[in-house]
């Protein structure tokens, strides 16, 4: 009850916040100047003379570009969507989870993703909390002075946006990031599987491990790094604890890499990022820049926090891709029905704390709900997988965190002035996490784990199974510290490259549960060190263009070596491939020859889209060699095309080694059959009709809802480069940032399909053109090269007189109520610059 209590004074704390940010007529005057500018592509740019200043402005900017994005994705966060929306059905339903806004409504409450938020809200730092209230007090000026002129599907579903609170700020961070996190939920389902033989054979298969692919070596670490960390595991019991099977392979999100300055031509680093999430309409993610008195940043965060996922200063750039560590545990209660709304913990009987909410469904009934808590977590028993009669309650980050929250390291990162800020800045991210890439002005390069991990019981199960909730000393110990996660500053190779695949080689001992290519490299990963080794082989140091060369890349490095196996074999064991691969082969002789560029300009490539190569023990017997997943099979295509390197025409290759490459090449030619027809001669016009006709629904999102307005759908532009595994991948290319930093307005960025989500902007479309051309527009931090491609001005705070206008008279605007001008749209080349 007390717990209870509390909670809900901090909810009445949040209200009468907002109640009175949304009811004052504009910033406060200590919050200085403030300017709101907005370049050709709508990209907004926040200028300001304080830090809370900046915030505001920001948070005008964000509530312009994308009220009805926020405030739908707080209501789905708080399990109060089917209120707004009634039982709206889900266009992809995964295996099991809620198939309506309404079972989402009772799963997000039974979380209590909402408790959590106020409650970590009301702990932030005093400085983190006052930059949050100011930014939520622009969102709710934005909201206050458009009532009636809100998006259009407010009131077509009969809802209107509400007051904007910090603790709303962390749920709009964790409504994307968990996407890229373990929900726990199926442990129970997985405990089961134990019993089945094949499952027993998946784990007891050989795991294979691809040290050379990991991101930190050996080399780069201290042995006293590695003391502490293994006194650290001895201390919690772990040092006893085996490793357990093979780790999943987890969702393909992301690349990044970064080129330290003594490899460099301008000597400080040069950094690439591209999360790779599938682009939407409008995007998932929001472009911004702001200035304030203590930091001048950009780049890519959530609608509705200012925290920023990808981004860099005039001294710091970082980029990251998905780690999808751990961080959540299903914990099996023993209860009796005897004793309702009760668990026996170490032998002692406890009471659960239960609250019941009301849910609300527009144009239904109202429901209750019955939320149980225990010392774990909440109790999940209706929604966990493989659920008999047991009750089940989950533990997971951020819910189960009481003090700490990944936006106090908002503003550290943001005033880094080197690599090592930076990684010290870093230390205090929470949820989700993932790989982090940077470097800096002065050259300097790093890689960190960011995100809480948990340290697990060693009286605990292997990871991804159930524990037992009975014991208390089977929960969770605390969280590895920072400094003992994966990290480097300054390899010894100058560059680092992340791109889902090992993040460390395997004399490092902890646990991380990893689920994307814990074992070795990805294909992408691979390409992405092909080039830049073939740069560092031509002698000299790496320009700024050569980099930007590499972000086009649209060499799918797999089927490259397949082909390049395939002809070796048609050259020297000719009679080991079937009728179908020697077509495929030979259709796709002059593709490979003109580079094996997966461009749909180009004939050949809608052959080679076709080659698909499942890397599963059990399927592919090369797998229980090499290991399973895209690790093993780059593990496999790299062994194999080493021996070719090495022995030349005398390489010879063994039965299950030709008939998995027979496999990959007759099997593009059958699919490629079956979508294209029997013709080959019209097959690449039948792929580019096809590429030409994909639907991108209104507000089809990462939850799985559907198209919202299907007026407001739009057509995909023709994209080149569709194939996921390349560098380029464009209709995954929802961001790409490319950063020098010894010029950082130099730097170049793309968020397609724009920055608005309102159906009549004429910024919901502006990057469309770019993405479609593979190109790439300026992205510029200081005000002096932003000017130059501004088309609005707009003064939220502070006295007019004495701001110049903008060079080049770009039709700039001083109102403060001013809309914006219709951008121009210049065609932009791979540099940046107009054409």
């Amino acid at each position: 009850m007390k717990h209870r209590r509390l909670l809900q004074a901090l909810w009445l704390g949040t209200l009468i916040l907002a109640a009175a940010t949304i009811g004052r007529a504009g910033p406060p005057a200590a919050w200085g100047r403030i300017e709101l500018i907005r370049d050709r592509w709508g990209t907004p740019h926040v200028f300001a003379e304080t830090d809370e200043g900046a915030f505001y402005g920001l948070g005008r900017a964000a509530a312009e570009d994308r009220l009805y994005q926020m405030q739908f994705n707080r209501r789905l966060m708080q399990g109060r969507l089917a209120e707004a929306v009634g039982r709206l059905p889900k266009r992809r339903q995964r295996q099991f989870g809620p198939k309506d806004a309404l079972e989402e409504d009772r799963l997000m409450r039974t979380l209590g993703w909402e408790w959590a938020a106020r409650r970590l809200a009301a702990a932030l730092p005093e400085e983190t909390r006052r930059m949050l209230e100011a930014y939520c007090a622009g969102i709710n000026d934005h909201i206050r002075e458009h009532e009636g002129r809100w998006h259009p599907l407010f009131a077509e579903q009969g809802w209107a946006p509400e007051p904007w609170t910090p603790a709303d700020c962390l749920l709009a961070w964790w409504q994307v990031g968990r996407f890229f996190a373990a929900d726990g939920l199926r442990e129970l389902w997985t405990l089961r599987q134990r019993n089945d033989p094949r499952w027993a054979a998946r784990q007891n298969a050989r795991r294979v491990v691809d040290d050379e692919a990991a991101v930190v070596r050996r080399e780069d670490v201290s042995e006293d790094w590695i003391r502490r960390t293994e006194e650290f595991m001895r201390r919690h019991g772990l040092d006893r604890v085996g490793q357990g099977g093979p780790e999943a392979e987890g969702p393909k999100f992301s690349h990044a890499w970064v080129i330290g300055g003594r490899l460099t031509s301008t000597g400080s680093a040069i950094l690439v990022s591209d999360p790779q999430t599938p682009v939407s309409n409008p995007s998932l993610f929001h472009e911004f820049h702001v200035a304030g008195k203590t930091f001048n940043v950009r780049g890519i965060g959530v609608p509705g926090s200012p925290m920023l996922l990808i981004g860099f200063t005039e001294n710091v750039a970082w980029g990251l891709t998905a780690l999808g560590a751990d961080q959540a545990d299903l914990f099996v209660l023993k209860t009796d029905p005897h004793r309702p709304d009760q668990y026996e913990l170490d032998g002692r009987w406890r009471p659960m704390e239960v609250r019941t909410e009301e849910i609300r469904v527009a144009g239904g009934e109202t429901g209750r709900l019955r939320v149980r808590e225990t010392v774990f977590g909440p109790v999940v028993s209706e929604f966990a997988l493989g659920r008999q009669r047991e009750e089940v309650a989950v533990k997971r980050v951020p819910l189960c965190d009481r003090s700490n929250e990944t936006h106090q390291a908002m503003l550290p990162m943001w005033r880094a002035r080197s690599a090592a800020d930076f990684l010290r800045a870093a230390g205090d991210w929470r949820f989700p996490t993932a790989n982090c890439v940077f470097g800096d002005r002065e050259g300097r390069i790093g890689y960190t784990t960011l995100g809480a991990i948990p340290v697990r019981s060693p009286h605990a199960p292997e990871p991804g199974l159930a524990h037992d909730g009975s014991r208390s000393e089977n929960d969770w110990l605390g969280f590895v510290p920072p400094d003992l996660l994966p990290h480097v500053l300054d390899p010894k190779r100058g560059y680092l490259v992340s791109a889902n695949h090992r993040t460390i080689q395997s004399f490092y001992r902890l646990t991380l549960g990893t689920s994307t290519g814990s074992a070795g490299d990805t294909d992408r990963g691979w390409r992405i060190k092909q080039r830049i080794r073939e740069a560092l082989t031509k002698g000299g140091p790496i320009t700024p263009e050569a980099v930007l060369d590499m972000q086009a890349d649209t060499v799918n490095a797999v089927k490259q070596a397949i082909l390049r196996l395939g002809y070796h074999l048609r050259e020297h064991q000719r009679e080991a491939l079937s009728g179908a691969a020697l077509r495929t082969l030979d259709h796709l002789e002059n593709w490979y020859a003109a580079g094996a560029r997966s461009d749909m300009s180009r004939p050949g490539t809608e052959l080679a889209n076709q080659m698909g190569v499942l890397f599963r023990s059990m399927v592919e017997p090369l797998a229980d060699t090499y290991g399973g997943g895209v690790s093993g099979l780059v593990l496999a295509l790299k062994t194999l095309t080493k021996r070719l390197e090495e022995q030349g025409r005398a390489a010879r290759f063994s039965e299950p080694e030709i008939r998995f490459i027979d496999r990959a090449l007759a099997g593009a030619w059958q699919r490629a059959t079956a979508a294209y027809g029997r013709d080959p001669a019209r097959w690449h016009e039948a792929a580019r009709r096809q590429a030409a006709n994909a639907r991108m629904g209104y507000f089809e999102n990462l939850a799985g809802y559907g198209s919202l307005a299907p007026e407001w759908d739009i057509t995909r532009p023709l994209l080149q480069v569709i194939d996921g595994s390349t560098i380029l991948a464009q209709p995954g290319q929802s961001y790409t940032q490319f950063v020098r930093l010894d010029d950082p307005d130099a730097s170049l960025t793309i968020l397609p399909p724009g920055p608005s989500e309102q159906p009549a902007s004429p910024w919901r479309f502006s990057n469309l053109p770019a993405w479609a051309g593979g190109e790439l527009h300026p992205a510029p931090l200081s005000r002096k090269a932003v000017e130059p491609l501004a088309v609005s001005f707009r003064l939220l705070s502070g006295r007019a007189e004495a701001e110049r206008p903008p060079s080049r008279g770009r039709n700039m605007r001083a109102n403060p109520n001013a809309r914006e001008n219709a951008p121009h749209r210049p065609a932009v080349s791979r540099r940046g610059t107009e054409r």
